[in-house]
């Protein structure tokens, strides 16, 4: 993997551009690997071609391509006639919350909770209901939830697998959410772009396959954007489970909520069709990374820091609790520590004490993360 500093210190993404260079980037979610090379082939030959007109060949190929992929990996099989595409998974969230809900209506999340759930509920003037995870164990409390629910609450954004949790909500959590789902007749999305991205053997659980009472009452989207660290292509897809809620996105005009690129369609069809063998190089560096960071902290080398064993993603939730950093621990380890971690209020109130750390990316790079915020803390 070509991680090393001269490049990602040479490219344009804001992961390495935002801080200046004796910042360590430790913060948003993307991975320090070169890109996989279908993808890079893919892309390559569409411009060598100088094939970029209109061409509906890649878009007509995604959903097929998606569906194959869930298949494989994930042991389900989304009906391709009741899915479509969109530029991200946002904008698929989005576009469902503004269709089935209207301002002033409820919308839960689970916190803490990746920020732009919380900011596309406020800023449609939606309101937040928000249900707490508690730690160290971070699962769904069935009471927790109905206690939350009013008659104006509508719809769920979940996140399976969690993030900045990591958690991969098993069976009982997620049969414990249809039967409220259910009774409360809510709509569920469900947002599941980390799935593939999963450590000692613990497997992806789309939730419609799941419970049977979430087929027609869920969205489930699906990206290659964290899988093989693509965001900035703009592509996703999304099997919607609830008929009303097909139609209405049938009824909009044709380009109203836009779709990817010839581009973006077809490096996204490479990597499901094709990037097998990266994304397995990829997970075994990942999890070698996570045990590096959990056997670091339970070393004590960053002291006073906790941290709970993530089941999937690239991302470390650190516990600064019991530390001098408690406040806000991602401030002051950039301003002493010169190393960039995504800030913990930003997932919910009660992650002041909280820092995000990205661990995609090379040992070297990672150890040396570690050890400036070891060393700060040591300092105080």
């Amino acid at each position: 993997m070509d991680g090393d500093l001269a490049r990602l210190r040479g490219i344009d993404g804001i992961k390495w551009r935002k801080y200046g260079p004796d910042v360590l980037p430790a913060w948003v979610a993307d991975m320090d690997f070169d890109t996989a090379p279908p993808i890079k082939e893919a892309i390559s030959a569409m411009v060598e071609r100088g094939d970029l007109g209109y061409n509906a060949v890649p878009g007509d190929a995604l959903v097929p391509a998606w569906a194959d992929w869930q298949e494989r990996y994930h042991h389900w099989r989304p009906v391709e006639e009741q899915c479509r595409a969109f530029t991200g998974a946002l904008h698929a969230l989005e576009t469902v919350l503004m269709l089935h809900t209207r301002p002033g209506d409820g919308v839960v999340l689970f916190s803490p909770i990746y920020p732009p759930f919380r900011t596309a509920i406020e800023h449609s003037g939606r309101q937040v209901v928000d249900v707490a995870l508690e730690g160290p164990d971070w699962r769904l409390d069935p009471e927790r939830i109905e206690a939350a629910l009013d008659a104006r609450t509508r719809l769920v954004l979940f996140c399976q697998p969690h993030n900045p949790l990591g958690r991969v909500f098993d069976h009982g959590e997620i049969e414990a959410l249809a039967a409220i789902a259910e009774r409360h007749d809510l709509l569920v999305v469900s947002d599941e772009i980390w799935g593939d991205l999963t450590h000692d053997g613990h497997r992806h659980l789309p939730i419609v396959s799941v419970d049977a009472r979430l087929a027609e009452r869920t969205v489930t989207i699906g990206a290659a954007s964290k899988t093989f660290s693509v965001a900035g292509l703009r592509c996703a897809v999304a099997h919607v489970g609830p008929p009303a809620l097909r139609d209405a996105l049938a009824a909009l005009p044709s380009h109203a909520i836009g779709a990817p690129s010839t581009i973006s369609a077809a490096a996204t069809v490479a990597a499901w069709r094709s990037g097998h063998e990266w994304l397995a190089e990829v997970k075994a560096i990942l999890t070698a990374n996570r045990d590096r960071v959990l056997e670091r902290v339970a070393r004590g080398e960053l002291p006073g820091v906790a941290m709970h064993r993530p089941q999937a993603t690239y991302l470390a939730w650190l516990d600064f609790t019991a530390t001098a950093f408690a406040n806000d621990p991602g401030t002051a380890l950039l301003a002493q520590a010169r190393v960039a971690l995504d800030l913990g209020p930003r997932f919910g109130p009660q992650a002041q004490a909280f820092a995000r750390l990205n661990f995609a990316t090379t040992p070297v790079i990672l150890d040396e993360i570690l050890d400036r915020i070891g060393a700060a803390l040591r300092t105080g």
